[in-house]
């Protein structure tokens, strides 16, 4: 066996993100129901049936959102970074990475490199998961919990990762020394 093929997983630490930001969630999830359980009672015409349905798929919905929430991590394989953020995961290559281009940024001051437009993505205020177009119109992919620091990956086909790991220079380093292994390439 191959001293690479014997190479364990990483578990990279992701930045925390707070559970109130899922109060951007919850909350119009009660309004509506809130809205639906009132109409039906001021309505007694119609029927409770409505309720029996739409409530119980909203507890579903609120349940499945917040359990996307939570489910972020990011794993150094071999010569392999995996991201997985809420639905989405993203497999990238060492090798694809432009890591001498690789910048940790804080988007306070450095917009340039915040995420601009979502094109298939979960975000509530101060996360955001999945793809989107940078200012650019360049794509990328995201996981950011924590946007004063970020971890900004160029990619070889023009895209980026943007992630937040919790220490953003350690991963930076780690991929920079897989990247200069001799067999690596």
């Amino acid at each position: 066996m191959s001293p690479r093929s014997s190479a364990l997983p990483r578990s990279i630490e992701v930045a925390p993100a707070p559970a109130w930001r899922l109060l951007w969630l919850w909350i119009p999830l009660l309004l509506v129901a809130g809205l639906m359980v009132g109409t039906a009672l001021d309505a007694p015409e119609r029927s409770h049936t409505e309720l029996m349905i739409t409530l119980p798929f909203l507890a579903v919905l609120a349940a499945v959102l917040t359990w996307a929430y939570s489910r972020r991590r990011i794993v150094l394989h071999e010569d392999t970074l995996e991201v997985l953020s809420t639905f989405y995961r993203k497999r990238v290559p060492v090798s694809a990475m432009r890591l001498d281009e690789a910048r940790i940024v804080d988007f306070a001051e450095h917009g340039r490199y915040k995420p601009s437009i979502k094109t298939n993505g979960y975000g509530v205020p101060g996360f955001q998961s999945g793809h989107y177009r940078m200012a650019d119109r360049s794509k990328a992919f995201c996981l950011i919990t924590d946007s004063s620091r970020v971890l900004y990956v160029p990619l070889r086909d023009g895209s980026a990762l943007v992630i937040s790991p919790e220490r953003p220079r350690a991963l930076l380093d780690a991929l920079q020394a897989l990247a200069a292994r001799p067999d690596a390439h």
